[in-house]
């Protein structure tokens, strides 16, 4: 009985496999971000807030959460908010909260300090959720701006209304992808599986990203959308 459940499990593993592959290298896996992409008129409102998506070490934040905070910091210099809020922790190493490495990046490049509120302890999006609401409504916030990837704005924006708050979903540019761009990456695979469900974090791997890797991520968002914004 063991063995059969082996062969069965392994079985699926390949398909699992096979599938993700195939995405990446067929205009499936665009198709599929496409859908999973909310983003609404900007408008102004009472704070921006950036979600974290990995970082590197304790002074480099992952392309995501660097494409995330520059999007976030130019919507605020623009006066679409007075005040922008960074959240995410780090279980795997609390004394390196990605928040605070994406704030220190901010204050290296100029950033007014007094512009960022730092939230350092929520470690997935619907803790993310829970912790920027209750800075909402201990500073008075009602409408938000919501920064994160497009694949993950689905989500995010499910979560983040669920807390009663008005949410202007305002993603990052979606990447331009070459088709059949696929680069398979162990280390990669893992890493980009933590960015969407704890216990793991996120420490995106460098290099360029491909077709194969927006596949592996939209079928996480996929995946995670039901346990995330129905439980």
């Amino acid at each position: 009985m063991l063995a059969r459940l082996y062969r069965r499990t392994a079985s699926v593993l390949a398909v699992a496999v096979l599938v993700v592959i195939l995405a990446g290298a067929l205009p499936v896996a665009p198709a599929l971000s496409r859908a999973l992409l909310v983003r609404d008129a900007l408008r102004p409102a009472d704070a921006i807030v950036v979600l974290g998506g990995g970082i590197h070490d304790a002074d480099l934040p992952s392309t995501s959460s660097t494409a995330r905070l520059v999007h976030g910091l130019r919507l605020q210099h623009r006066g679409y908010a007075p005040v922008v809020i960074l959240t995410v922790g780090n279980p795997d190493n609390p004394a390196i909260p990605e928040a605070s490495v994406m704030a220190r990046v901010a204050g290296e490049l100029g950033i007014d300090r007094r512009v960022l509120i730092v939230e350092r302890v929520a470690d997935r999006t619907a803790t993310q959720g829970e912790a920027v609401a209750r800075i909402a409504k201990e500073r008075g916030f009602r409408t938000l701006l919501l920064v994160t990837s497009p694949e993950h704005s689905y989500r995010s924006v499910r979560v983040f209304r669920k807390t009663g708050l008005e949410i202007v979903s305002a993603p990052v540019a979606p990447q331009k992808l070459p088709r059949l761009s696929i680069v398979i990456s162990p280390r990669g695979i893992v890493e980009e599986r933590r960015q969407h469900k704890g216990p793991y974090r996120r420490s995106a791997p460098v290099g360029a990203p491909s077709a194969f890797m927006l596949a592996l991520g939209t079928a996480t968002e996929i995946l995670t959308i039901e346990g995330e914004c129905f439980e």
